[in-house]
């Protein structure tokens, strides 16, 4: 049974967000769509695994998707956790092309691409061993200090070639299309029911409970002022920001039309600025003349808010919740 379903990461969403709202040659947009073809390509081989593993009888496997839970010192994350009557097995996916080679020497992953550049990776057999006894750890937290805990790394993609410094790494990674005769193997290893249905249900909601979605902060993280974004409310038709607020949003270059457009740029302030509005700052981030129609904007929205009057401030995370 899907718990926790296979959804596309918000970073993406975020990333996207930003390169629209940047200028036209801004210098650190290259960099910022090399790192949103990476992510897409590991969400991409998550998805392959994931539909694999629908396979697997509902009522004795609960399937989740990028779990991100509180552990000491930091929040630890899993690209997909499998919870069974008698285990849960940790699955740390990788979708690269070309050549991998793991390290056992230098605890490093080796990737050749197609074209003969070579990169150096942390070795994602150490990452979700971390992982493993991060998870042992809130279990324990939790009460649950019996469930034993396994981990593989799935290689997603047909096409690479893998090679391993060590025999025992083959034990540890699989290709995905192994994955289910692998849980056969392990049904094997652990053949005594130590949960029931009522307890994996309970484990679910407290995982589900657990879990802390990662909020990205990208100016942060590539360094850029929020004076460099693009204001104004963009037209998804002609690509310029260029919609003005009348009865309804109408774009000036274009002429098309939108009765919501307000929503696509308050989640891009939302993603890239802050998780607060004020009327004024809402106001100067559409391009927005009449504090009245702001005010009219924002109450049709039914956002939670505290403060009165000029001092009133709207919270945003309601836009994306759920």
């Amino acid at each position: 049974m899907i718990i926790k379903e296979c959804k596309m990461p918000l970073k993406i969403e975020v990333l996207e967000a930003l390169i629209r709202r940047l200028p036209p040659g801004y210098a650190k947009q290259s960099a910022i769509q090399e790192d949103i073809k990476k992510i897409r390509a590991g969400y991409n081989g998550e998805y392959r695994v994931f539909n694999l593993l629908k396979a697997l009888p509902e009522k004795d496997y609960l399937l989740f998707h990028d779990l991100r839970l509180s552990s000491s010192p930091y929040p630890f994350q899993m690209d997909i956790l499998i919870l069974t009557p008698s285990f849960l097995l940790i699955l740390e996916v990788k979708n690269m092309a070309g050549e991998i080679y793991f390290d056992n020497t230098f605890n490093q992953l080796i990737r050749t691409n197609p074209d003969g550049k070579t990169e150096a990776f942390d070795d994602p057999i150490l990452q979700v061993s971390r992982q493993r006894r991060h998870l042992l750890d809130w279990l324990k937290t939790k009460r649950m200090n019996n469930l034993p805990v396994e981990t593989l790394v799935i290689s997603a993609n047909s096409s690479t070639i893998i090679r391993a410094s060590n025999k025992e790494i083959n034990t540890k990674i699989i290709r995905k299309d192994r994955i289910l005769l692998k849980i056969a193997e392990l049904n094997n290893k652990y053949k005594e029911e130590l949960l029931s249905r009522r307890a994996m249900k309970r484990i679910s909601s407290l995982l589900l409970d657990g879990h802390t979605p990662f909020i990205p902060k990208p100016l942060e993280t590539y360094r850029i002022p929020s004076t460099a974004l693009q204001t104004g409310v963009f037209c998804f038709k002609c690509h310029a920001y260029s919609m003005e607020r009348q009865r309804k949003w109408i774009c000036r270059t274009c002429l098309d039309t939108s009765h919501d457009a307000h929503i696509s740029a308050l989640l891009d302030y939302l993603y890239l600025v802050k998780p607060s509005i004020t009327n004024s700052e809402f106001r100067n981030f559409l391009q927005i003349r009449s504090p009245s129609s702001t005010k009219k904007l924002l109450a049709s929205l039914k956002l939670k808010h505290s403060g009165h009057n000029r001092g009133r401030v709207y919270l945003l995370h309601s836009l994306i919740e759920g």
